[in-house]
């Protein structure tokens, strides 16, 4: 069973589509210096509504061990680094496998 890692960010007020632009490209260039990515997908929002979060990151990994290892590795820390001062709110969803409870009963 995979590992899948959703991260969401919101950018403060200000930042450039320069430096977004730019935190992606980095961020798709570790696919291919850190092995335990087996899969990196990146959406910007489109709608822009007021509950919307500004970018998502959606990831996969074998395991826990294999997500704590991306984490920590040395080129993951200097792209946190390089974006986190743009960052006015993060947050995270990760799971094995969907929710796959019974439909909402009618109301």
């Amino acid at each position: 069973m995979r590992l899948r890692h959703y991260v969401f960010l919101k950018y403060r007020d200000g930042t450039t589509e320069g430096h977004v632009t730019a935190f992606c490209e980095r961020m798709l260039a570790l696919r291919s210096v850190i092995g335990e990515i087996d899969r990196l997908e990146i959406g910007r929002d489109e709608l822009h509504d007021a509950r919307s979060w500004d970018l998502v990151l959606i990831m996969e990994f074998a395991s826990v061990a294999a997500l704590r290892a991306y984490q920590r590795h040395p080129q993951h820390l200097a792209v946190m680094a390089f974006n986190e001062p743009f960052v006015a709110n993060v947050a995270s969803v990760d799971f094995t496998r969907p929710y796959e409870g019974s439909p909402m009963p009618p109301s």
